[in-house]
């Protein structure tokens, strides 16, 4: 009998982690298509579609700063998206409320709820707070160069935790389709298309 449990257990688990697997492939499908849109409404709108399946992905699987974080990536991408739509710059307090709050999430999940802090917990959310800056910035060229840095510390969080394989391939695949899409735009821009 106790077999039995441990074996519909297991196959729960895999079956968690198989779906997580699915929603973090949907996420790395609308990250990498946000970097071919020329305009920042575009890139910002895909961007948040990806965040939400993303931050499903972590759920699945228990990593709840993690989520928290990419939810916060959510209410960023929404906050950015109506600035970008009125034309205007995201302002600092704004952009420092996203970074403390993602900050106080870690304090709180981390250090108080789960009491299992990692360093490398540490490396994610810099990560975070990085793209939360990136993104802000409203030149599309000079965000494109700049977001290669948060990807590189994201792809070094999920092979230096206990994050599964697909999570590190799937940011590496998007730090790979970022750099595909600064070549293309700069052709373009050599071009003068």
């Amino acid at each position: 009998r106790a077999r039995q449990i441990h074996f519909i257990q297991e196959g729960s688990r895999l079956y968690m982690f198989e779906l997580s697997f699915a929603m973090s492939t949907v996420a790395l499908l609308l990250y990498s298509g946000s970097y071919f849109f020329n305009n920042k409404r575009g890139y910002l709108a895909f961007q948040l579609c990806g965040n939400v399946f993303l931050s499903l992905s972590y759920l699945l699987i228990g990593a709840y700063f993690t989520m928290v974080s990419v939810l916060v990536g959510v209410v960023r991408g929404l906050v950015y998206y109506l600035y970008e739509k009125k034309d205007k710059k995201v302002p600092w307090y704004v952009i420092t409320g996203l970074c403390a709050s993602m900050i106080a999430s870690y304090i709180i999940i981390n250090g108080v709820i789960l009491s299992n802090s990692s360093p490398w917990d540490i490396l994610y959310l810099i990560a975070s707070c990085m793209y939360t800056i990136t993104f802000a910035i409203r030149n599309i060229r000079l965000m494109r160069y700049l977001v290669l840095i948060p990807h590189a510390s994201a792809v070094s969080y999920n092979l230096l935790s206990a994050a599964p394989i697909s999570s590190a391939i799937s940011y590496g695949i998007e730090l790979i389709v970022t750099l595909v899409a600064i070549v293309k735009f700069e052709l373009q821009r050599r071009r003068g298309i």
